[in-house]
């Protein structure tokens, strides 16, 4: 089960707001955002008090803002810490402040400096599809950005807080920040364990994927767990296969990973867990969707296939 089995029982089980509260919280967890923009579902939104504005698309908006820029992947401007750091400098935002303390105007500034440098990381074709994933409309609940909120509950729901998480929904509420704290330790320890990996042990392989008369060069890791590595599953010191959602999403930070390809994780266990993600410039630019191949998902993608679909589908 997900996050979105918890939404669909209250949606099937609940009525109005919070009924609408779920079903808000189903749009944001499959990145939906384009049918906010429909009249009925922009008056929800003002019924639960979720306020609309215009900003940046940066995740973390009370991080450090040097943090949130160096984390954007969807184009690797900043390979370094620092070097986010001099950009800021440069222009005038200082690095230690957060993106939620900025004003329209210094939003404006940071977001059309980084498009700048972002145009020069880019090839042509995809440069008008920039603006696109660094400006945008954004979703305030209760003071928190919504993609921020949902992934906060998605965090307390991995860590076993079901019940919890369906509280939450059903009373409209914000998460504890222990608990949220306690989610975010372990996924960073996850994510410490995959990048190591990723750097000393892994492999990227490639293959050609046909979508609507194109062809799409894509890129893969094909990991088979050993029985060590399910010894520590056991005993919550492995990567389960439930944090791989937010771990294809950080392989993109590694310059093993090229930011414009597809990538999938294929995790070999009784059956092919399957984990992968399209860019955003290369969904804006081709409309590329997974989902013809048994895959769930928007721009990250999930799925299990049995052996025989997995050797078939790279024989393709």
């Amino acid at each position: 089960m997900t996050l979105l089995d918890i939404c669909n029982e209250i949606i099937e089980g609940e009525d109005g707001k919070v009924k609408d509260f779920a079903h808000t919280i189903k749009l944001t967890y499959l990145s939906e955002f384009e049918r906010f923009e429909k009249e009925d579902m922009k008056v929800k939104l003002r019924k639960l008090n979720i306020a609309e504005e215009d900003g940046l698309l940066f995740y973390g908006k009370d991080y450090l803002i040097f943090k949130s820029i160096y984390y954007f992947n969807e184009v690797p401007v900043f390979r370094k810490e620092e070097d986010a750091i001099i950009f800021l400098n440069k222009i005038g935002i200082e690095p230690n402040r957060t993106l939620k303390s900025l004003s329209f105007e210094e939003k404006r500034k940071l977001g059309n400096e980084f498009l700048n440098k972002a145009l020069i990381c880019v090839p042509k074709e995809y440069s008008k599809y920039l603006p696109y994933i660094i400006f945008g409309k954004e979703y305030y609940f209760k003071g928190i950005e919504l993609k921020e909120y949902v992934s906060s509950l998605n965090g307390l729901y991995k860590i076993g807080k079901r019940k919890k998480v369906r509280d939450l929904i059903v009373n409209m509420e914000i998460p504890d920040e222990d608990d949220v704290k306690k989610y975010k330790k372990k996924i960073a320890k996850r994510i410490n364990k995959f990048k190591k990996k990723l750097n000393d042990e892994y492999e990227i392989n490639y293959f050609n994927l046909k979508f609507k008369g194109k062809k799409f060069k894509c890129q893969y890791i094909y990991i088979k767990p050993s029985l060590w590595d399910h010894v520590k599953s056991f005993f919550g010191e492995g990567i389960e296969l439930k944090y791989y959602p937010t771990l294809i999403n950080v392989a993109y930070s590694s310059e093993k990973i090229d930011f414009l390809k597809p990538l999938f994780i294929f995790v070999d266990k009784k059956d092919v867990a399957v984990y992968a993600k399209v860019p955003k410039l290369v969904y804006l630019k081709n409309n590329l969707s997974l989902n013809h191949l048994n895959l769930e998902g928007k721009y990250i993608f999930y799925g299990n296939w049995s052996d025989e679909e997995f050797y078939k589908f790279l024989k393709i």
